[in-house]
């Protein structure tokens, strides 16, 4: 089967979206498949070399430079919307030419596409990862053949926008990076010294949080909880960034607990691997817009225990009282309270690692997610398989 992977970011990003491109493309190569990505031309280092993928990299508009425009600064999904359309004629005619059986689109924006899918016999299959729905979208989703989502809470959402049932496909984790143990031993310790961190013991533990830092993600909730965690030696590794990190400084500040929070930037995969496997738990807070939970994916399948707040495809990750718990959403009460329970039972977190890490190789392994991604397209296009 001929599939092209068609999302401008994957190769000008990085986040959830793009990685799932980058590693659906590896497994379906590796089972035969002729994959195709077509990507924004960008940035070098998100480019990766998988043999049987060919990278096609066009010319677009960036957002921020359609913000830069007086009418448009501040429409940041009309903005999101112009840079897709931007690349859409760079792209078409190598579509065209490409006798493609699936064009699958990872988001919204791109439905467009199925104007041209059409010209061409291909099956277009509309990918959804989020929201990120613009005013006309429905006037172009009769054009897709298939739609897949990223959980059920995501599936809800398209159904309620578009009238039609998508097939959940959760993302995966690349179960060798992300395991109980590391690549070799002390490997984790010179991590941890590298980023300027000790080692948690019983009387200071760690706990993680790893996200960007926007306001919905509700880290303010966790900094809030500190003053309450116990042990009251309990350090807070952030791992990310973003535009409200100065926000939470100062709120660390003001609540007296700045010198046990640790603001770490955006880390690369292993070193936040090794941060899951030190750490006591991974704590996510997330009260808006969050379909899915890959940092907490990757934290189970190294075994470590998570909490996370009772919304969204987080619902769907975590399994309450299995493997990890579930919190009240803008809680720092609840909040404190759960962590505390866990950091108390050190048995407990041990047994919910053991069974996060089942879970994620059972629902969320890629090998998992490319088995029902390639049946939705056996469905699309029987006669290609």
């Amino acid at each position: 089967m001929k599939i092209a992977l068609y999302n401008l970011t994957t190769t000008t990003r990085w986040g959830g979206v793009e990685m799932f491109v980058w590693e659906v493309a590896a497994s379906l190569a590796e089972r035969g498949h002729q994959v195709d990505i077509f990507g924004g031309r960008g940035r070098r280092d998100l480019m990766r070399h998988i043999p049987g993928v060919r990278v096609f990299c066009f010319p677009y508009i960036d957002r921020d430079t359609w913000r830069k425009l007086p009418v448009v600064s501040r429409q940041y999904t009309l903005t999101k919307l112009l840079e897709r359309l931007s690349m859409l004629p760079f792209a078409v005619p190598r579509l065209l030419s490409g006798r493609y059986d699936i064009v699958h689109i990872q988001k919204p924006y791109d439905l467009p596409m199925g104007l041209f899918t059409k010209l061409t016999g291909a099956k277009l299959l509309f990918g959804c990862h989020g929201k990120d729905f613009w005013l006309g979208d429905k006037a172009f989703v009769h054009l897709a053949d298939g739609a897949v989502a990223a959980s059920r809470y995501n599936a809800m959402q398209v159904r309620q926008r578009y009238k039609i049932e998508p097939v959940v496909i959760y993302n995966g984790v690349d179960l060798d990076r992300f395991r109980p143990e590391p690549d070799q031993a002390g490997g984790d310790e010179e991590v941890l010294a590298r980023l300027g961190l000790s080692l948690p013991t019983s009387d200071k533990p760690a706990i993680l949080y790893a996200g960007r830092l926007i306001r919905w993600k509700g880290v303010e909730y966790l900094i809030k909880a500190m003053p309450h965690i116990v042990p009251p030696f309990t350090r807070l590794w952030i791992a990310g960034e973003g535009t409200y990190r100065a926000e939470l400084e100062q709120l660390a500040a003001t609540l007296g607990v700045a010198d046990r929070i640790h603001f770490l930037g955006k880390l690369e995969q292993d070193d936040l691997a090794s941060l899951y496997r030190s750490a006591a738990m991974l704590v996510a807070t997330s009260f808006v817009n969050e379909t899915f939970g890959m940092a907490l994916c990757e934290a189970m399948a190294c075994g470590a225990a998570v909490v996370a707040t009772n919304f969204g495809g987080f619902r769907e990750v975590v399994q309450d009282g299995v493997t990890g718990l579930l919190v009240r959403p803008q809680d720092p009460d609840d909040l404190a309270k759960k962590i505390n329970d866990l950091l108390a039972d050190p048995q407990c977190a041990m047994e919910f690692g053991r069974a996060g890490r089942q879970r994620v190789i059972s629902e969320f392994s890629w090998g998992a997610v490319t088995d029902r991604l390639e049946e939705v397209y056996r469905c699309l296009a029987p006669s290609s398989m």
